[in-house]
């Protein structure tokens, strides 16, 4: 399959050309005895002045001055007319001319023609029937009609000037080269065009005027409009094209309304070097860039903003840099304030790479500096964002001293590094992991363990995932979840708004403490550890199990198999199941207590215990035991309850004197 050339070759091969047709006017010394003449010379046939004296088989008149050539015509059957019969001619007339002009450094340039006179007098030259010239490289120019005019110092080609090089020709009306200036003149308008393996097929350029300054090796063109067989275009106000030593191509230069495409490849979609996107670009300068075959290898271009346009995304920046390789293009870097705009969102950022695969889609968007992301409902900022999926997959990495952030409404995450997931509706954040959860909507509050479930609480982890589809949170890794003195620790916490659950596992620590505002009773927030959390908003109820231990206040702590809570609307405990072997110890009044389960009610002072028997013993050792034992106002009074057809037992110890 036939390689893609590069986007803008073909037209700055045409350019190239015009570039050429200079080789054809190189300045020429002043006749030495001109006599001022600058009149049109009569054709033969046309009334030639004077008589024909002289037939000679030949004509080779050499100009000089100082020793040093200016100008030589030779011709084959040559006819000399002078004022009458016997005197010398002032001109000639002759076939197969060759006309060769010496500039003031560098080699002469040599026209030929099928005839031609000159006057040597104005030491004018008239060339006329298959003018041409050929260069060093190869090209060609033709034109019907030429004149060489010392008193002007120019060389005048009035009607059209056809060049050619390789497969590819260029016209213009007329051209005049300023010998003083070492400047081509190129009318307009001027076109060109050509088909070929080595420009990628046919190509088409357009320009109103033109001017190719020698010594610079620079081409000028006024209102440029090119296209490619492929259906790349470039378009610009004034064009400046820099020719390399041999007349190719280094840079091309473009100022003004530039714009262009950057058409799909002609290949099939997915093979080597075929595209299937076209990108449009708009800017105010541009420069096009060369590799030593005459390859593009880079196209820059600036503007207020620069832009570069493809189907599913835009991107905006004061300058834009593609890179090509092999006729494809490879990368964009842009830079000094970019924002890229996408389907679902936007991106802004100091400077910005993307990468292309060989179909042609966008990939490896990289943005640096500044970086503010936005994707449906989701907005981040970072040192640096990565693209890792054009369908809105990104990854967000902070730097020292300033992490990655994400916020949605009033919930945000920051973290070293976050993965912003619009397909899968998820973030992920990894590396001191901060997270705001709920709090968005008072009507719909989300789900939480601590605090109230209308404000927003706040969470720590190694690694945090605000899965919106799924409506959860995932913390893992010594995660935390806190609201004023709530609070919830574990290795793993999950809080489920679609299942309105919280789960803890590993090392679960949970202090629930009742709102500050509410008149409570209890000395201090209840804290309970336990292997595992499990729970239910909706039965404000939350299961621990996996050897539990619960304190409360200064010296209240208990301990058990497992344990329920149940949360009041404050948020605080109103009531506590604890069983399995459960241990009861309040330090405060030094009363001890066992029993199989226990109820405790921090609120109301009270905790009930059931057993085979349950046992209490105070500081002093006295002991009360009974099925059921209600310990009141935080252990001034117990009530005994003995078993179905058993009996209560108590022990008294008295104190010795």
């Amino acid at each position: 399959m036939k390689r893609r050339k590069a986007e803008l070759l073909i037209l700055a091969a045409a350019l190239a050309f015009a570039a050429v047709l200079v080789f054809s006017f190189r300045s020429g010394g002043r006749p030495a005895h001109g006599r001022g003449s600058r009149g049109a010379l009569p054709a033969p046939g046309e009334g030639l002045r004077g008589q024909a004296t002289t037939l000679l088989d030949g004509f080779d008149f050499t100009e000089e001055s100082g020793g040093k050539p200016l100008l030589r015509i030779k011709a084959d059957r040559t006819v000399g007319y002078g004022p009458a019969a016997g005197l010398p001619p002032d001109l000639y007339a002759g076939e197969k001319v060759q006309l060769t002009v010496y500039p003031d450094d560098g080699s002469p340039v040599v026209v030929h023609a099928d005839h031609g006179t000159y006057d040597e007098r104005s030491r004018e030259a008239h060339l006329w029937g298959n003018v041409h010239w050929v260069d060093a490289q190869g090209a060609m120019a033709e034109t019907s009609e030429g004149f060489f005019r010392p008193a002007a110092r120019t060389l005048d080609a009035p009607k059209k000037v056809h060049f050619t090089r390789g497969s590819i020709d260029l016209t213009a009306p007329s051209a005049r080269y300023d010998l003083k200036e070492k400047a081509l003149v190129l009318a307009g308008p001027i076109q060109g065009a050509g088909a070929g393996t080595d420009t990628a097929g046919l190509s088409a350029l357009t320009a109103r005027a033109g001017v190719y300054r020698r010594e610079a090796g620079v081409l000028e063109l006024e209102n440029v409009d090119g296209t490619s067989k492929a259906g790349d275009r470039y378009a610009a106000d004034h064009v400046t094209v820099k020719t390399g030593e041999h007349g190719g191509i280094e840079w091309m230069r473009g100022v003004g309304n530039v714009h262009g495409i950057l058409a799909p490849g002609r290949g099939t979609p997915g093979e080597a070097g075929a595209s299937s996107v076209e990108r449009q670009y708009t800017g105010e300068e541009s420069v096009l860039g060369f590799d030593t075959e005459g390859k593009a290898k880079s196209l820059t271009f600036t503007g207020k903003p620069a832009l570069l346009l493809e189907p599913k995304r835009r991107l905006t920046a004061p300058k834009i840099d593609l890179a090509f390789q092999e006729g494809r293009l490879s990368s964009a870097r842009a830079e000094g304030g970019v924002r890229v705009d996408g389907e679902d969102g936007r991106s802004d950022s100091d400077r910005a790479t993307v990468g292309f695969s060989p179909s042609g889609e966008s990939q490896n968007l990289v943005l640096d500096g500044s970086v503010r992301v936005q994707a449906g409902e989701r907005r981040g900022d970072a040192a640096r964002a990565v693209e890792l999926d054009p369908t809105g997959l990104w990854l967000l990495t902070g730097e020292p001293g300033r992490a990655a952030r994400v916020e949605s409404g009033k919930s945000k995450l920051s973290a070293d590094r976050i993965e912003l997931d619009r397909p899968r509706n998820q973030v992920r954040g990894q590396g001191r992991a901060r997270a705001v959860l709920g709090g968005d909507d008072p009507a719909h509050p989300a789900v939480t363990f601590v605090g109230d479930p209308k404000k927003p609480s706040y969470g720590k982890a190694d690694r945090i995932v605000l899965d919106d589809g799924a409506q959860s949170a995932i913390l893992s890794g010594s995660a935390s979840v806190w609201q004023d003195d709530s609070s919830l620790f574990a290795d793993d916490i999950t809080l489920s708004d679609a299942q309105k659950t919280v789960t803890a596992v590993q090392n679960v620590r949970a202090v629930m403490a009742p709102d500050k505002t509410a008149k409570a009773p209890e000395r201090g927030a209840s804290v309970v550890t336990a292997k595992r959390l499990v729970y239910h908003e909706n039965e404000k109820s939350g299961r621990f199990d996996g050897g539990v231990t619960v304190t409360r206040g200064a010296g209240w702590r208990a301990t058990g198999g497992e344990s329920t809570a149940w949360l009041g609307k404050d948020r605080g405990v109103d009531c506590m199941e604890i069983s399995g072997d459960v241990d009861l110890a309040d330090r405060a009044v030094g009363r001890t207590a066992r029993a199989e389960k226990a109820v405790d009610y921090p609120k109301q002072g009270k905790t009930l215990l059931w057993g085979n028997p349950a046992r209490v013993t105070s500081a002093t050792g006295n002991q009360a035991a009974g099925a059921i034992l209600t310990i009141f106002d935080r252990g001034d009074r117990v009530e005994i309850t003995a078993p179905e057809g058993g009996k209560t037992e108590t022990i008294h110890r008295t104190e010795k004197n």
